[in-house]
């Protein structure tokens, strides 16, 4: 039995399965049905092949932010985040032990360096008053909103069903006197299909303030085309000397038996029978961003030494080694 989902922009349109004894393989055709004679252009298809397995015992892409979450919560100290544990569940904890075995037992570390890095750079510029508002791309689960003061205006984007729970969550927990009462403005939009629309919601919160926006684990997932549109998009909505905050890989990191694992794994268990397709960044990329200027440029063994120095990393080759980057808004540019 074969079944088929229809979805335009996240939303289910059609539902259909096939009793019948059908073949599997072959081509895939879209048609419409109208009287009059009419054109149709269809563009960004994206096809994902659901199985027993898949459906039972793998991990969704959007499920990885409970990974990222309970990573960080494996070493409060290091990463400052000490709300992250409300995120914790029996099934990330298990998707977890299988995938450091299999990939990097460090990955809760360095992710731990990472939310340290990034807390530490928006507290001081919080600190100094130079910004105003946080607005995370592919938010997740992250609990930057209540580490930081009540006047921090925050922007959680990302796709409906992780807004919508998130929200539900917070929304609980603050009730129960677990978590500070932030303003929040919460974004349930597919950024790589909803830009226009996305970027007329942000404009209208943000109103000229200075901000910092975060993109955090979200390049790697995104194909060159849309990142250079996402790009562009940050820059129209940010005020010059605002800040942008992003996290890739080096093209070198394909060569490590670290990476190799990774690309494994996400093709043997989480996107079953597919090619696994992903996005890597050389630092001169950021260097041309015609808008910004690049301040500041860490790796997971630059940050080892700031803030672990009793475990330092000392091979970048062991571990998924990401690139942190930390750019200013030109003032005046092209």
């Amino acid at each position: 039995m074969n079944g088929l989902d229809i979805k335009i922009k996240g939303v289910l349109t059609d539902k259909y399965t096939e009793k019948d004894d059908v073949p599997t393989k072959g081509c895939m055709c879209l048609q419409t049905y109208l009287v009059e004679p009419h054109e149709v252009w269809y563009k960004k298809h994206r096809v994902t092949l659901i199985n027993k397995r898949s459906m039972k015992d793998t991990i969704k892409i959007h499920e990885t932010a409970f990974v990222t979450a309970t990573y960080r919560a494996s070493n409060e100290a290091l990463s400052k985040d000490k709300y992250s544990t409300y995120w914790k569940n029996p099934k990330t904890d298990k998707w977890i032990k299988n995938y450091v075995e299999k990939v990097s037992l460090k990955e809760p570390f360095t992710h731990c360096l990472r939310n340290r890095f990034f807390y530490e750079t928006i507290k001081q510029l919080i600190d100094n008053k130079e910004i105003e508002v946080l607005i995370n791309f592919g938010c997740g689960f992250s609990m930057y909103p209540f580490l930081f003061g009540k006047d921090l205006i925050n922007i959680e984007i990302d796709q409906k069903d992780i807004i919508n729970y998130k929200r539900k969550e917070v929304k609980q927990l603050i009730k129960e006197g677990k978590l500070p009462d932030r303003e929040i403005h919460y974004i349930a939009k597919d950024f790589n299909l909803e830009k226009d629309e996305l970027e007329d919601e942000i404009k209208s919160i943000v109103k000229g303030k200075p901000s910092f926006v975060l993109l955090e684990g979200v390049i790697f997932f995104l194909s060159k085309e849309s990142t250079n549109e996402l790009i562009e998009l940050i820059g129209r909505i940010q005020a010059p000397g605002s800040y942008f905050g992003s996290v890739s890989f080096l093209d070198s990191i394909e060569k490590t038996d670290c990476f190799k694992r990774l690309i494994s794994f996400f093709e043997e268990e989480v996107i079953l029978n597919s090619k696994f397709e992903y996005l890597t960044l050389p630092t001169s990329y950021y260097q041309s961003l015609p808008s910004y200027e690049l301040i500041e440029h860490e790796d997971y063994v630059s940050l080892s030494k700031e803030f672990s120095p009793t475990d330092i990393v000392e091979d970048g080759d062991l571990i998924l080694n990401e690139n942190m980057y930390l750019l200013r808004r030109k003032m005046h540019y092209p």
